[in-house]
């Protein structure tokens, strides 16, 4: 572009972040942000979440924070990103305060900031029995048998007769006949 003399725009600058972000290339992400503000070209919400992104996957997460407090407009990806970038590297009350604070604002939050608290929570060590017991409910209503059936599988602690009745309840209304492991059909007798 400098050999003729054409200078980047935002829309180019988000596609170079995208690259530095596939890259894990944080001085370069860092260069093009210097370069957006010595050029004084505004940080619109698709370039600043990009930022965020860049500094966030780099492992910059005070930086990525700097960028996302800077941001006059957010939408659910900067959240999202910005709310991941913290858990993701050890944040996790920062994560779940910043996901109360997205709460307050007139976006409703979907299934993917959803998960990423529960992901900080997770990294916490909050999530309880119950915590588990309410996904494979939820899951298992939803029709998402194979992950009700994963979460029973992987949860760090034994589920209980009651999360294990709740997924084959599941099941039963959905019309699948599964076969336990070993494991999950020991502890449903019990």
């Amino acid at each position: 572009m400098k050999l003729v003399n054409e200078n980047p725009n935002s829309i180019t600058l988000v596609s170079m972040l995208s690259a530095c972000t596939r890259l894990l290339d944080f001085r370069a992400g860092e260069s093009i942000h210097y370069y957006n503000v010595v050029n004084y070209i505004g940080i619109d919400v698709a370039l600043g979440t990009a930022l965020l992104e860049m500094y966030s996957k780099c492992g910059h997460v005070k930086k990525a924070f700097q960028v996302f407090s800077s941001m006059s407009e957010k939408n659910f990806q900067s959240w999202t990103i910005m709310i991941s970038g913290l858990a993701d590297h050890g944040h996790g009350k920062d994560a779940i305060s910043l996901f109360t604070r997205m709460e307050q604002t007139r976006l409703v939050p979907d299934s993917m900031p959803f998960a990423v608290n529960l992901s900080a929570c997770s990294h916490l060590g909050h999530l309880t029995l119950e915590h588990y017991g309410c996904l494979v409910d939820l899951l298992g209503r939803a029709g998402l048998i194979e992950e009700a059936y994963e979460i029973n599988k992987n949860m760090p602690m034994e589920p209980n007769s009651v999360i294990l009745r709740s997924f084959l309840g599941a099941c039963r209304n959905h019309g699948l006949v599964i076969s336990l492991d070993d494991k999950l059909r020991k502890l449903l007798i019990s």
